[in-house]
């Protein structure tokens, strides 16, 4: 499964739409502009909430409690490290690649590939290919795609100001 994210340059709230490779919108990714801590949602075309991730704040690192269907799944937490941005993952999945480039690949507990994202660039505004192969998981691997892109698009943009 193929999926695309163009996300506007210039944007007065936090919420863009994944599209299929017909160029439909098929999930809404939207985030509060103002809020402690990330606070993003995943909907369906319909409005209805999928998944929510939440980033718990009091932490030396960030980290983030993942909800699926209401129902909390998981925890991501940045781990600390030198020159490198490195994810733990309460579910036993794993996450490799250049997080800064948002080019990476998510594994499942079993060590299988099961998503990526690659970033295209001479683009105007951010776009993204995420690759998810194996459907029944999409929302999960997703999530986990969402929640490390809105961490390093945070870190980005506190580092620039």
């Amino acid at each position: 499964m193929k999926l695309y994210i163009k996300e506007k340059v210039f944007s007065f709230h936090n919420r863009y739409f994944i599209k299929d490779e017909q160029d439909k919108n098929i999930l809404e990714i939207s985030s509060k502009a103002i809020s402690l801590g990330s606070k993003t949602w995943i909907k369906d075309p319909n409005g209805k909430e999928l998944a929510y991730i939440e980033q718990e704040l009091l932490h030396l690192m960030p980290n983030y409690n993942v909800f699926i269907n209401g129902q909390k799944e998981f925890n991501i937490k940045k781990k600390f490290k030198f020159f490198k941005n490195d994810y733990e993952l309460s579910n036993n999945y794993r996450v490799e690649g250049n997080f800064l480039s948002h080019n990476f690949t998510v594994f499942n507990d079993k060590g299988e590939k099961v998503g990526e994202i690659t970033r295209k660039y001479i683009t105007i505004g951010d776009q993204y290919i995420i690759d998810i192969f194996d459907e029944k998981d999409y929302i999960l691997i997703l999530t986990i795609i969402v929640a490390i892109t809105n961490d390093i698009d945070r870190a980005q943009a506190a580092s620039s100001s």
